[in-house]
């Protein structure tokens, strides 16, 4: 590989919710001139190493190494009360020099099938800190990063490469999402373009991967949970490229200045509220740096991604549809929301219909705090005598039979249920690894409380009344005690309208096709998937949309392998058999892009809304092979 124009600023690794909560921080110190108008004529420094490496030759990527119980790399030492991943790795030859960004050039200029080579060091204007990487593919790892995944950390491939592409592959490492049976092996030749975006206020890690046999298409990826740039890299990204197409991602401004994603939504600023806006962001940019180097604007800019990244599409395309009513171009012709979590409009919550929405209604709306609360509340926490997170209760048929009614009621289907118990109590193990607070910590407890936080506008300090963390001498979390009092679901008139300012509307203007898995048990499958549905039906067109079940589908496809989580907590970790309980979703919307793509460019409607029949004891890996 070879690297061009600036160094990195800061990066921050991390597994958060929706999807988990582990986190670790580097910090390198750049120069760079401010591209924060995001305009075409600003110049970039840099200083200027020379490093050759290696590329180790690993064979067949694995997702063995330094990684967690729950399929995250952890390491045990952390000052800020949150888990901090150590895994990481990088491959080939780089060399940086610094630069100056040329003028954007016109789209008649040239074409990216004329004379002249693309203007690759076009790519990298707008960016504060940007940096350019060559990859050639064939050992090195693509700009997919293919080997990174057996890398482990410490060990001599992993040392030898460079201190930034170390980085890479901690922040890769530190979101592990795929399947086992779906660690990406392809390597892409094409490059790599890193860097901070700012649009207005709006400050974001991204990057940019566009192959040497680029196809004139574009996919920005939403990003998952509070989690980095890096986390798309081994669920979507790598497929993408491997067809041809550019993709970009974006870290939703949750990792700056080196906080971890989850701090970022304790400092009072209300992130969540631009995740849309962002996504638009990393599609206009992108687009013109595509246009720039190419000659030729992307034939079509889609957008894709999974759990809150699914979220960011939904939003973002109905954003860009008002864009386009106030007579801007549309940003996207198309998107694909894998899992995506649902935030309901006035419209929705004002269940009286008289046009002020309580905090009461808000507190009784679909979105992800109230779900994930009433689970964590059902379940009880996993140290209460009264738990229904037991061996015994998981072994009932259907799997804990007392918190069915509850469960459901919250949005949870009922082939959700083998995980109830694992979503309870996932970070609990690292009470071991000197984090006592992590004892009985689940995912629901812990994505309530951040996105609670969040929605509130409090800080770390102020949060601590309904804290999800084990307090001093053993004590329960707060959160328990505090929700069985809270009137209202502790919202006062101010969160709701904080909570609106998330909300989606479900109108939107091109083809948009959900997925969602109905034994998600985290984003709840009916509150989130349904919900929204019945939005678009309400408010939006229908005709434009389709919602994919996938059964026995769960939310992360490394949890439905059945090995990274204790089902039953029983204190043995993936003994349950958990994974002949659960489907791979990745195929089903990799194939779903596929229908998307057709829709968008041949004017063939994707197949029409449906629950798809699966054999969750003999998993479909390859997307080309499933037909709806």
């Amino acid at each position: 590989m070879h690297i061009r124009s600036a160094l990195p600023t800061s990066f921050a690794l991390l597994v958060a919710c929706g999807d988990a909560a582990v986190t670790t921080t580097d910090t390198d110190t750049s120069t760079g001139t401010d591209t924060s108008t995001g305009t075409d004529a600003d110049t970039t420094t840099t200083t200027t190493t020379d490093t050759t490496v290696t590329p180790p030759t690993t064979g067949e990527p694995t997702t063995t190494g330094d990684t967690t119980t729950t399929g995250e790399p952890v390491d045990t030492t952390t000052t800020t009360g949150e888990p901090i991943d150590t895994t990481t790795t990088t491959t080939g030859e780089t060399t940086t020099s610094s630069s100056t960004e040329p003028d954007t050039m016109t789209s008649d200029s040239t074409s990216t099938t004329g004379d002249l080579p693309p203007d690759l060091d076009a790519l990298v204007v707008g960016l504060d800190g940007g940096v350019r990487v060559d990859w050639l593919g064939g050992g090195d790892g693509g700009i997919e990063h293919s080997t990174y995944w057996g890398l482990v950390k410490g060990s001599a491939e992993y040392n030898a490469l460079p201190p930034a592409e170390q980085k890479k592959v901690d922040a890769m490492k530190a979101s592990v999402l795929h399947s086992a049976q779906r660690v990406p092996t392809s390597e892409t030749p094409g490059v790599e373009v890193t860097g901070a975006l700012t649009i207005e206020e709006r400050t974001q890690e991204i990057v940019l991967a566009v192959p040497t046999d680029y196809n004139g298409r574009l996919v920005v990826l939403g990003t998952p949970g509070t989690r980095n740039e890096w986390s798309s890299h081994g669920v979507l990204l790598a497929w993408l490229v491997s067809r041809g197409y550019a993709v970009v991602v974006g870290n939703k401004g949750m990792t700056n200045g080196g906080l971890d994603g989850n701090a970022t939504m304790l400092n009072k600023l209300h992130p969540s509220q631009h995740w849309g806006t962002m996504l638009l962001d990393l599609g206009q940019w992108a687009g013109e740096r595509l246009t720039a180097a190419y000659g030729e604007a992307p034939a079509a800019v889609y957008a894709a991604g999974l759990s809150n990244g699914g979220y960011q599409v939904r939003r973002a395309l109905e954003l860009d549809r008002l864009r386009v009513l106030e007579g801007e171009p549309a940003v996207f012709a198309g998107g694909l929301d894998w899992a995506g979590v649902y935030w309901p409009d006035a419209r929705v919550l004002d269940q009286d219909a008289d046009d002020v929405v309580t905090p009461a209604e808000l507190a009784a709306g679909d979105q992800l705090i109230r779900t994930n609360e009433a689970a964590a509340m059902t379940m009880r926490y996993a140290y209460d005598p009264l738990t229904e997170t037991t061996p015994a209760n998981y072994a009932q048929i259907p799997p804990y039979s007392n918190a069915q009614a509850a469960m459901q009621a919250a949005g949870f289907d009922p082939a959700s249920a083998p995980i109830w118990g694992a979503y309870n109590t996932a970070f609990d193990y690292l009470k071991g690894f000197g984090l006592p607070q992590y004892k009985g910590v689940g995912y629901y407890n812990f994505t309530g409380y951040v996105f609670r936080a969040e929605l509130m506008g409090h800080d770390a300090a102020e949060s601590a009344a309904y804290s999800c963390y084990t307090g001093p001498n053993d004590e329960p979390p707060a959160m328990y005690a505090w929700l069985e009092q809270a009137q209202d679901g502790g919202f006062t008139e101010e969160h709701v309208q904080w909570a609106l300012a998330n909300a989606t509307t479900g109108e939107f203007s091109v083809p948009l096709i959900s997925v969602h898995g109905d034994a998600d048990g985290l984003n709840a499958f009916g509150a989130h998937a349904l919900s929204y549905r019945a939005a678009v039906s309400a408010f939006g067109t229908p005709s434009q949309h389709r919602l994919y079940v996938v059964s026995h589908g769960g939310h992360v496809d490394a949890h439905s392998d059945g090995t990274g989580l204790d089902f039953d907590f029983d204190g043995t970790i993936g003994e349950e058999g958990a994974a002949d309980r659960f489907v791979i979703v990745q195929p089903y919307a990799e194939r779903a892009f596929l229908y998307l793509v057709d829709w968008v460019e041949n004017q063939i409607p994707a197949p029409p809304g449906k629950t798809l029949a699966t054999d969750p004891a003999d998993d479909v890996l390859d997307a080309e092979s499933l037909a709806f």
